[in-house]
């Protein structure tokens, strides 16, 4: 007997392993799923890690798949065996390698929030140049692309032309008078892929051709006429050099992925591990599952456990608590027949399996589920007429190889243990395995009737009790912790409708005393049901506040990461500006070094003036009271530009900032205190003060107000015109350059027609030959 397969028959195992196959992405995904095995625990870990991670890049927006990836692992296999393969197969890998590179760019793009699966996605292929090869070297219609291999091309027009100058032959033959007694019929066809005419029998005598078939009929001859042989000849010709040609392509195609083979196998292999972790965390959608704590200490706890393969049924399924531990290594399950108990007894040998191959399980959160070394269970009849085995003796067969398996690490699960002989005697041997498979270091849960196994909770205790409750004659199907349960077989009967003479004569057989004892039993059960209903009650609404608390706690978490990430964004942007800055301002110095002139400090004024607002000032910014602002007084623009105020009309104030003059609203201005600062060249020969704001002509151009256009089309460069001017304006911006370039002129014209109506532009002139040139367009903004 193989009691392993026997087991997982029995749990119903293989639908859930169905199950999770039917959620993979690729048939190699499918049947890794069907043949999943018990993982380590750093293993088991690292999947339910992933499971995390594929649900944090779902939350992001991100989700990676494995669409698109074909079982080619033979046919890549073939290739290093020296195996030419068909257009369908290399196009099949093609497709695939695309697909596992857009995998592998999915998974680099996640970064740190799916480092698990980053490690698992290292081996995918990348950036391959066969990927592209094979993506260039098929045509929309599945063919090698004649673009891709212009001789392909060069044949393929060849043949068709031949077969355009013999259709054409033959229909002038078939049209003519030559041949007009001999037509059988007035079309084209083929025999033995050459060109033919069907004519009449006796034109067999007649030299007209070459005969290629005769009908089943033999009244038509297919003839092949003299006028077209050699066209035939040269079409024949043409196509086996074709055919030569693809074969020759497809053999170094072969020939390119059989030196990939290695590669592209590590990646298919990574892209199952992958597509494995997707399909565990579908699963877990379906049935609601949560990640449980994984140890090793043969720890079981759930809370709101689920029967995986009832949920997957559709069943409603009845949560419920179920717990194993050091401490109690054993679980005693009674109630009614029809009660659950044997659903339960399975539920927590789901749980297990599930964990072992690295899913989350059916229960709430905060369960434990402990990674064990092997389940075994003995469920339903072990009777076998080939073995001539009663059921009594088959279930003794399973017994044994348990005592023998028993051990740390197992987790040993028994329905009805010991039934099928005299009850007192079957009571007394299930009592004494059950302490020893508890003696060994074993887990156990065991569903029974015996009252012997039910009082085992009172005198050892190593063994918890409980039982399925019971209520006014019919199942809730609900656990109880710590409770003996009456199997309420005359309950059940009644239910049945059995004949209620007979159930007064069996009422009448059992002693008084035991029916009191019954009596009681049942009163108390129904006063438990009522105490548990209220405890699940409390229970899950603190559980529910919990999971809250813990979603909000890792939401607020990921808000604070993204928060840092901002932060240091801006901090980059910023040192990248100054950087910008200081290098804009070494240039004008070393111009004017180089050749000092009036103009060239009116232009360094204008410039430096410009990325001064850039440097960062420790000048104490003051709130003052509208009254206090004046002409003269420094100021920061909300933008973080500092300027100096020029006038104030009522609400409106004009500041210069930077060479710019800057229209803006009294509220979004701020004073600084102390005297005015002065902006200092690197050299000491010269000291630069800001300047009036200049003309068009004294506009100056640098990298913050030019648009460039080059290399645009002129509808798209309209529109990005308009989008510049309508920021420039908002920001206050008093002129602005607009890069066109000269080419065709088609775009300076377009642009320049445009800022005629304008409604942001007050005047416009192209840029003089120290702005650029007429290259540019300079424009005063409003």
């Amino acid at each position: 007997m193989d009691l392993i397969s026997e087991t997982l028959e029995g749990l119903d195992w293989p639908r859930v392993l169905d199950a999770l196959a039917q959620h993979t992405g690729t048939a190699a995904g499918g049947r890794a799923a069907r043949a999943l095995t018990r993982l380590s625990l750093d293993d088991v870990r690292l999947a339910h890690d992933a499971i995390d991670e594929v649900r944090a890049l779902i939350e992001d927006d991100r989700a990676v798949h494995v669409a698109g990836v074909h079982d080619i692992r033979p046919w890549v296999q073939t290739t290093t065996k020296g195996g030419v393969l068909e257009v369908a197969e290399l196009r099949a890998i093609g497709d695939s390698l695309l697909a596992m590179e857009e995998l592998g760019e999915q998974l680099l793009d996640a970064g740190e929030l799916a480092p698990v699966l980053g490690r698992m996605g290292e081996t995918l292929p990348i950036g391959l140049d066969l990927t592209a090869e094979l993506r260039d070297a098929f045509d929309r219609s599945g063919q090698l692309s004649g673009e891709r291999y212009p001789e392909l091309a060069e044949l393929r027009r060849r043949i068709t032309e031949l077969h355009g100058a013999i259709r054409n032959t033959l229909e002038e033959l078939v049209k003519g008078d030559s041949l007009a007694d001999m037509l059988q019929d007035r079309f084209v066809t083929q025999r033995s892929d050459r060109y033919v005419l069907p004519l009449k029998a006796f034109a067999k005598g007649h030299d007209v051709g070459i005969v290629q078939g005769v009908s089943g009929s033999g009244q038509t001859v297919f003839v092949e006429p003299h006028q077209v042989v050699q066209l035939n000849n040269r079409l024949r010709i043409a196509e086996g050099e074709l055919e030569a040609t693809e074969k020759r392509i497809l053999a170094q195609l072969s020939r390119w992925v059989s030196t990939e083979a290695s590669g592209i196998l590590d990646g298919l292999d990574a892209t199952t591990a992958i597509d494995l972790v997707l399909a565990r965390e579908r699963l877990a959608s379906a049935l609601q599952c949560t990640r449980p704590h994984v140890g090793t200490d043969g720890v079981i706890r759930v809370t709101g456990a689920r029967h995986a393969v009832l949920a997957l049924r559709g069943v409603k399924v009845v949560p419920n608590d179920l717990t194993l531990s050091s401490a109690q290594p054993a679980l005693v399950l009674t109630g009614p027949n029809a009660g659950g108990k044997t659903v339960a007894l399975k539920t927590l040998a789901l749980c297990a399996l599930l964990v072992s191959i690295g899913c989350w399980v059916p229960a709430d959160e905060g369960s434990r589920v402990d990674l064990f070394d092997g389940v075994l269970a003995s469920i339903g009849d072990a009777q076998s007429v080939a073995e001539d085995l009663s059921s009594f003796s088959g279930h003794l067969t399973v017994l044994r190889e348990m005592l023998a398996a028993a051990g740390p690490g197992q987790l040993l699960l028994l329905d009805e243990l010991a039934v099928g002989t005299d009850p007192t005697q079957g009571a007394a041997l299930a009592q004494a395995v059950l302490e020893r498979l508890v003696a060994s270091g074993a887990r156990v849960v065991v569903t029974t009737h015996f009252s012997r196994l039910k009082s085992l909770a009172v005198v050892d205790e190593r063994f918890a009790a409980a039982a399925v409750e019971h209520v006014d004659g019919e199942p809730t199907y609900r656990v109880v912790q710590g409770a003996t349960g009456e199997s309420h077989a005359l309950a059940i009967a009644r239910r049945m409708k059995l004949d209620e003479a007979l159930l007064e004569r069996t009422e009448s057989l059992i002693g008084e005393g035991e029916r009191a004892f019954s009596a009681a039993t049942e009163a108390l059960e129904i006063e438990r049901s009522q105490l548990t209903r209220a405890r699940i009650q409390a229970e899950a609404r603190a559980a529910e506040l919990e999971a809250l608390a813990r979603k909000l706690e890792a939401r607020e978490a990921r808000i604070r990461a993204r928060a840092k990430e901002l932060e240091e964004q801006a901090a980059q942007g910023f040192r990248d500006r100054l950087d910008r800055a200081e290098q804009a301002i070494g240039q004008v110095v070393a111009e004017l070094q180089k050749k000092p002139s009036h103009a060239g400090v009116a232009q360094a004024r204008a410039t430096v003036g410009a990325l001064a607002s850039l440097a960062p000032r420790t000048t104490e910014d003051v709130e003052p009271d509208e009254a206090e602002l004046a002409a003269g007084d420094e100021v920061r623009l909300k933008t973080g530009q500092i300027g100096k105020v020029l006038s104030l009309r009522g609400n409106r104030v004009e500041v210069q900032t930077g060479g710019i003059t800057v229209r803006t609203k009294r509220a979004e201005l701020t004073r600084l205190a102390g005297p005015s600062q002065v902006v200092r060249a690197v050299t000491p020969t010269f000291e630069v003060r800001k300047a009036p704001a200049p003309s068009l002509e004294q506009a100056v151009r640098i990298e913050g107000n030019t648009l460039d256009l080059r290399g645009k089309r002129v509808d798209e460069g309209l529109m990005e015109v308009e989008t510049f001017l309508d920021r420039a304006s908002r920001g206050g911006w008093d002129s602005v350059f607009i890069l066109h370039g000269h080419g065709t002129g088609a775009m300076k014209r377009a642009v320049r027609e445009y800022l005629r109506t304008a409604g942001e532009v007050s005047e416009w002139m192209p840029a003089n030959a120290d702005q650029g040139g007429d290259a540019y367009t300079v424009v005063a903004v409003v």
